[in-house]
């Protein structure tokens, strides 16, 4: 659902928290039957080293009263700077997300989902990045961390560590995707864009990042992991969902190309290699998954690559290192 139609949808308060004075950023975290997870999540949030204002906010799609959810908040009604909505209907993945632009009071909102967590600088990071770029910014991604259990967790602290890079449409022809969660974005403009488009689904939030990285003044923060990703049993692991994952791969790497004519007759050689590194091998190593299906399509690649696949797939490994090398040219400490 996209945002114009998710705002015709209410939304019930049930805890009003207070933006504190000066804050900039909202962390909004969209969530659904997950309250085991979610307080990990908050827990992150309220344990950031930092000086700076910032509000939390809860956007609850399951419209049950009295839930698991609505009980762990409780546990926080003392935090004046936590906000908790109920959604008075499941207006989907998608739609809750945008709700997340509707809801929130800041000029920036902090994507987080509901089973991820922050570095404790993570903060205090994104204020230094928005204050270094005068706040005249689209999007601030960041660098991640897999883990399935908490206890897997390391915090990484170096300040002289920490790199800005900009982030360009061209990017996407590579397949090159940081996950959404964690990511700064400029309400503004993410309604401008009317928010995730669900008919993109399984890469809405591939789609979102490209369409607002064509806005420019989209960055990554680089050197440490900010987030801490989740890899767990979910919709994302199942080899059904990976084989939407490749059509719809295919169908928005075509649009993508649509500006980039030049690459679009060698594309085909590198999208081999792409569903079969960036798509089947990294599903099998993030969520484990193990179906003899996937195996089937790995192997079925695999023999359709041809020698000039090989030298053009080449070709692309090399540009892919001179663009990103070149990014280094671009980049700022902070």
């Amino acid at each position: 659902m996209r945002y114009t139609a998710v705002t015709q949808i209410p939304s019930i308060a049930i805890k009003q928290g207070v933006v504190p004075e000066g804050a900039q950023i909202t962390i909004a975290i969209p969530t659904y039957k997950r309250a085991h997870l979610l307080r990990e999540t908050l827990e992150s949030c309220l344990a950031q080293q930092t000086n700076c204002p910032f509000a939390i906010m809860v956007v609850d799609n399951n419209p049950e009263r009295e839930c698991e959810t609505e009980q762990l908040l409780r546990e926080y009604k003392a935090i004046p700077n936590l906000f908790y909505y109920k959604n008075t209907e499941n207006v989907g993945m998608t739609g809750n997300w945008n709700k997340l632009f509707e809801l929130s009071q800041t000029n920036f909102v902090v994507m987080l989902h509901d089973d991820d967590l922050i570095n404790p600088s993570y903060i205090e990071k994104i204020y230094d990045v928005l204050k270094l770029y005068k706040y005249n910014v689209n999007a601030i991604y960041v660098q991640h961390f897999l883990f399935t259990h908490i206890s897997e967790i390391s915090i990484q602290e170096s300040n002289k560590n920490y790199r800005v890079i900009p982030l360009k449409p061209f990017d996407y022809i590579f397949g090159v995707f940081s996950t959404i969660s964690g990511v700064c974005f400029n309400k503004k403009v993410a309604v401008k864009l009317n928010g995730f488009d669900d008919t993109h689904y399984p890469l809405m939030d591939y789609m979102f990042s490209y369409s607002i990285t064509k806005e420019t003044k989209v960055l990554k923060i680089v050197g440490v992991p900010l987030l801490m990703y989740r890899c767990d049993e979910n919709v994302s692991s199942t080899a059904e969902n990976t084989f939407k994952l490749i059509d719809e791969y295919k169908k928005t790497t075509d649009i993508i190309l649509l500006d980039y004519p030049f690459y679009k007759k060698l594309y085909p050689s590198f999208f081999k290699y792409l569903i079969k590194k960036n798509v089947i091998e990294e599903q099998k190593r993030v969520f484990n998954t193990q179906d003899p299906r996937l195996d089937e399509k790995y192997n079925e690649i695999t023999k359709s690559i041809t020698p000039y696949d090989k030298i053009v797939y080449l070709f692309w490994r090399i540009l892919r290192k001179v663009i990103f090398f070149s990014k280094r040219l671009y980049q700022k400490r902070i």
